[in-house]
């Protein structure tokens, strides 16, 4: 299983675009894996978990050919996870050529709302038997714990608690041997889902760490929610010491430069991912 990472942010990119804080500062001025685009990866070239505002230019970036993607993961439907704008290019009247078939993974209620985003670019009913064939896509809506399978991929939904109202979800992937967690935007990990998670042998697992130790403004982990996860996780056996397990969805809130971020967390048994990084399991 390869991994592309696309992006480390939370909401807003690292920099903020008019911040001016000690963290924001040094993200300009040292760059490198300090400048962060919003959170996304893809899996083997062709599973994308989040179609966000940066997926497309990050794709160019690091060699990924969004034209191939079959499979769309969406955890949930807040702006910078879905850009119904790069999604709206499907349609035939944009020209789109060799346009292939693309699976949609996600909740009723994230599905619903990103049918509001869509509407507010062009007049295109993602309901619509019509407007599936003519983007060539066809949606599959999970709910917390089913299991979707999909090509050589197995996915599992987990209740996310970071937004109810479009019914947020986490995924765990499995192929070939190999199984992951994705958990970004994950207010936090219910006891439904550590009977999910106690289920798997994660090879490799991402957290959401929006926020610094003790800088938690609510909505999101932050870091010593993070570094406890990683201790139950491998208390309960779901992780162990060949497991690579990363922090993403960084925001300047309490965090620091990448390096000094990497001291700490190396500390607590991960790391920091960081836009462009290659994972192979």
């Amino acid at each position: 299983m390869k991994i592309s990472v696309l992006g480390t942010s939370a909401a807003t990119g690292m920099p903020l675009a008019f911040c001016n804080c000690t963290v924001c500062m040094q993200s300009r001025i040292l760059g490198g894996k300090n400048i962060r685009k919003r959170s996304s990866i893809v899996i083997n070239d062709e599973l994308m978990i989040d179609l966000g505002p940066d997926s497309m230019n990050a794709c160019n970036m690091y060699g990924i050919d969004a034209g191939r993607i079959k499979y769309l993961l969406q955890t949930h439907s807040h702006s910078d996870h879905f850009d119904a704008g790069h999604f709206v290019t499907r349609w035939s009247d944009y020209a789109t050529k060799g346009l292939g078939h693309l699976d949609i993974v996600c909740s009723q209620g994230t599905a619903e709302d990103m049918n509001h985003w869509i509407n507010e670019n062009e007049s295109i009913d993602l309901f619509d038997k019509k407007w599936q064939e003519d983007l060539k896509y066809k949606l599959h809506i999970v709910k917390h714990g089913e299991i979707t399978r999909l090509g050589e991929y197995e996915i599992v939904a987990v209740d996310s608690k970071h937004d109810p109202r479009v019914e947020a979800l986490v995924y765990i992937i499995s192929s070939n041997g190999k199984s992951i967690f994705y958990g970004t935007d994950m207010l936090k990990i219910s006891e439904d889902a550590w009977k999910i998670l106690e289920n798997h042998r994660f090879d490799a697992v991402f957290l959401d760490q929006t926020y610094g130790k003790g800088f938690n403004a609510g909505g999101h982990p932050d870091a010593g929610m993070v570094s406890d996860y990683v201790k139950t996780m491998k208390s309960k056996g779901i992780i162990d010491e060949k497991t690579v397990v990363y922090a993403t969805h960084i925001s300047h809130e309490g965090n620091a430069a990448h390096e000094e971020m990497e001291k700490e967390a190396k500390a607590n048994g991960y790391k920091i991912a960081y836009d462009g990084m290659k994972l192979t399991l």
